[in-house]
């Protein structure tokens, strides 16, 4: 079952990745039909969701804090002391355990390298990264993400060998 979560939780890191991303860069490959545009694309994003996650050191942790934060839900109440809300107290104990543990650092950490991955992937394919215009971020936004629209869009801008070549962001 946590496999099952971590497998759904990659799936959506590169999702809500992506989409982010897609606001001020995106990746071309020039000359390529739209098939094989998406296609790679997407064996790239497959690949990296498909992998198994668990042994990676930001999993570890953040499965390590998580389980600690667990063990504090299921704890049966302290023993009340004159004068103290109880629930000030466990909510002071949950902030701090949060500060120690620090998940959300672990997840973002977690949703870079993963996106890395794909990166890597995409350039290993040919794919080339490229900053969008003012423009074209605009229209891009007037787009709803996965629409055909908008596929449609970056595909266009995508596959232009000029467009990319003019915009490409050049790798350290």
């Amino acid at each position: 079952m946590m496999r099952a979560r971590l497998s759904l939780a990659v799936l959506c890191t590169l999702v809500s990745t992506g989409a982010m991303a897609a606001t001020s860069h995106s990746w071309g490959k020039p000359g390529a039909t739209r098939e094989a545009f998406e296609g790679g694309s997407r064996d790239c994003m497959l690949q990296v969701a498909r992998r198994d996650v668990s042994g990676d050191k930001p999993t570890e942790k953040y499965l390590r804090g998580f389980e600690a934060l667990e063990r504090e839900n299921n704890m049966p109440p302290t023993p009340a002391i004159p004068g103290d809300d109880q629930n000030f107290v466990r909510s002071e104990r949950q902030v701090l355990l949060r500060r120690m543990y620090r998940p959300d650092q672990h997840v973002d950490t977690l949703q870079g390298q993963l996106q890395a991955e794909v990166d890597r992937c995409l350039i290993a394919a040919g794919y080339v990264r490229f900053t969008l215009t003012p423009a074209q971020e605009r229209t891009l936004r007037r787009l709803r993400p996965g629409s055909e629209a908008r596929k449609a869009y970056l595909y266009t801008l995508g596959s232009d060998s000029r467009i990319v070549e003019a915009q490409k962001v050049m790798e350290p």
